[in-house]
């Protein structure tokens, strides 16, 4: 077996890998000897050993590392991506987890307290997406601005960055509450719209306007919501549990064989469910409750134009 400072030196090593790998350009090497409790050149070896492996480390003009991506490391770096196949092995591996042992049990409990796998999907297992939630949990915990790049808005139909501050990371609801720091205003923004999370040495700025809000199954982040209820068949509670995973938690079947409730608070102007009443309409969709919602459905049939 390897001694206990040889165990130590190759799991920090990893870890500096897995830094670097997901923040390039985060830390300086004093930042990273202090991270992992050791002295400055310790991390020098570290990048030597990097080195012998053909892993060239960078730096930027404020001294802080990041891999050069040459061709074995671009090789590397795709192995660490789960595939469809891995996300659904890895899926089922999660699901029936034998409860038999004190550790396996602790591993269930901490992947059920950062991902709710039956409502997220395979998609969310994978690396990209975790490293984002992870960098957004950092700079939550540690106060720090950071930029979206190349953030894929519906609203505005562009990509571009976003400089903001994080103060409520949700994956379970793929959100993550912001104050957009150029708009001066509160807004959430889709976790896997993100292509990146650039994560800055700035520290907050606007603090006493972090006002976490309610998220609704259709991700509309808002306090105005009002109570929906529906019946819907079966067509209807297919489409919307497999569009709208969040929804499911809401939805109960009736006494009625084929038919369920779907009851719940949503945003007052109804976003995302009038996408849905009205493309699926057909499937046995019926309004029980609010009147407001009718007067919606029909205000926005008669601006449609053919």
């Amino acid at each position: 077996m390897p001694k206990e400072h040889e165990y130590n030196t190759r799991t920090r090593i990893a870890k500096i890998f897995r830094v670097l790998l997901d923040q390039p350009f985060r830390y300086t090497r004093k930042e990273l000897a202090d991270k992992f409790g050791v002295h400055p050149d310790t991390i020098s070896g570290d990048f030597e050993a990097f080195k012998n492996a053909e892993f060239e480390v960078r730096w930027d003009e404020k001294n802080r590392y990041a891999f050069l991506e040459n061709k074995p490391f671009l090789q590397l770096k795709d192995l660490l991506h789960f595939s469809e196949e891995e996300q659904t092995m890895l899926y089922e591996a999660i699901e029936n987890l034998p409860m038999t042992t004190a550790r396996q049990q602790k591993l269930r409990e901490k992947l059920a307290s950062v991902y709710d796998f039956k409502k997220l999907g395979h998609s969310y297992l994978r690396k990209p997406y975790l490293t984002k939630v992870d960098l957004l949990t950092e700079a939550q915990q540690q106060k720090w601005q950071v930029v979206f790049e190349d953030y894929r808005s519906s609203n505005s139909n562009s990509i571009k960055n976003r400089l903001v501050e994080p103060f409520h990371v949700s994956p379970s609801e793929d959100t993550v509450q912001t104050f957009d720091v150029e708009k001066r205003v509160v807004n959430h923004f889709l976790i896997s719209r993100i292509k990146r999370v650039k994560v800055l040495d700035s520290p907050w700025q606007f603090e006493g306007h972090h006002n976490i809000r309610q998220t609704d199954p259709f991700r509309i982040v808002t306090n105005d919501q009002v109570m929906v209820h529906l019946r819907l068949g079966v067509g209807a509670f297919n489409e919307l549990v497999e569009r709208f995973p969040l929804s499911k938690s809401h939805i109960e079947e009736t006494d009625t064989e084929g038919t369920y409730d779907f009851q719940c608070k949503v945003n007052r102007n109804f976003l995302g469910l009038t996408n849905f009443i009205l493309g699926f309409h057909h499937k046995q969709i019926e309004i029980i409750e609010p009147d407001s919602l009718r007067e919606h459905l029909r205000e926005a049939v008669g601006k449609m134009v053919f």
